[in-house]
This record gives structure tokens, sequence and C-alpha cells, in this order.
């Protein structure tokens, strides 16, 4: 195992991607078309939830930094995504849709990290962004259930380092010229939620 890198040793889907497939599909892909747009699937992992969300767009192109991950993604698969081991940094191409699921609580410097999302993004285009939800409400009953240590595990090699609130989302947003549209809650019912779906776009 590589410990400079998140490690995948199957292709299952996670724990998340039900969850996190479902509220996306009733509340995006189900109600907008995106049949002729590109999508850059950003932090794709072992490619379980991007091989679910590929068929309704034209193009998918999807990247991560775990060998591993990409290892899994491409193993038994046949499709036409095009799976990469590689960073944001590296891609030429411009897209009308970008999707980071689960990706930005891993990520040390978000404001940087969004700056070059923006930039892969056409004028028109749309970042749909997941991460682990937290707010007031939330954040006590984990503490009032001494569930402190298993949220915030300081254990979990390559694990969360960032926990974002709507609020957070949208300072962040703002910092690096984006536009918070909406978002949607999925996971379990608000304000416990698990995780939170961003829809954001360019101003």
């Amino acid at each position: 195992m590589n410990e400079k890198e998140y490690s995948w040793s199957d292709s299952t889907p996670d724990n998340s991607h039900s969850y996190l497939f479902n509220t996306f599909k009733k509340i995006i892909l189900e109600k907008e078309s995106f049949q002729n747009k590109t999508l850059l699937d950003l932090g794709c992992g072992n490619g379980s939830l991007t091989k679910l969300i590929a068929p309704y767009f034209k193009k998918t192109i999807a990247i991560d930094p775990s060998i591993s991950g990409i290892e899994q993604a491409k193993s038994n698969y046949d499709g036409d995504i095009d799976f990469q081991n590689n960073y944001i940094e590296n891609i030429d191409e411009f897209f009308e849709v970008v999707s980071l699921f689960e990706v930005i609580e891993h990520i040390y410097d978000p404001i940087s990290f969004m700056k070059n999302v923006k930039e892969r993004l056409k004028k028109d285009g749309k970042i749909f962004l997941s991460t682990p939800y937290h707010g007031y409400f939330k954040n006590l009953v984990i503490s009032l259930m001494n569930g402190f240590d298993h949220h915030f595990d300081p254990l979990w090699t390559h694990g969360h380092i960032k926990f974002f609130s709507k609020k957070k989302i949208f300072e962040l947003c703002d910092i690096v010229g984006l536009r918070l549209v909406n978002v949607y809650y999925c996971g379990r019912i608000y304000p416990l939620s698990k995780s939170m779906i961003c829809k954001i776009e360019k101003k």
C-alpha cells in the first residue's frame, strides 16, 4: 500500500454512494438534461459512483490521484468513461459540468483547489459538490452521543481534514468567484443529514 495515497482494495460502492446517487438523480439528473454535456468527475476513487452518473452525460472523464483507485475503477470495466490517475492541474480541457463527491473534506487547501475547478469550467457550466454536512444541531447530537472520536477520527489515514457547514461552502464559493445556487441534504432527515449536495455556478 502506498501510504501517500488513499488506498482502494476493491471496486464496490462506498456506503455513501447509494444516498448520494439517489438524491443527485432525483433532484438533478431527472430534472435537467445533460445528454449533450461533458462531465469531469474529480476524486472518483474506485469509480463506482462515476459509473452510475456517467450514462446521463455525453462524455465523462474521471480522475483521482490514487493509483489503486483508478486500477479498481478500470477493473472488469469496458465502458466509455476515461479513468485517469491524474490531478486537476494537469487537465487542459473545459467542461460543462464538474462533479466532486465527498472530496473537498480531504483537501488541504480548498480555496486553491476550487480556483482550479473554476478554471476548468465553461462559461455557463455547473459544479456539483458534495461533502459531509455539519451544523449546530448535528454537532450537538454527535457530542451528546459521545460520537466525537468516531466522527472526527484523527487516526483515519487520509481521512477528513475539513468540516463544512452551508455557511462555509457559501464563503468558499464567494472567495473564488463562484455562486452557491442551492443545497440539497441527503442521507438522513435534515438537520441530521449525512451529506449535502451543492449546486454551484460561476458568478
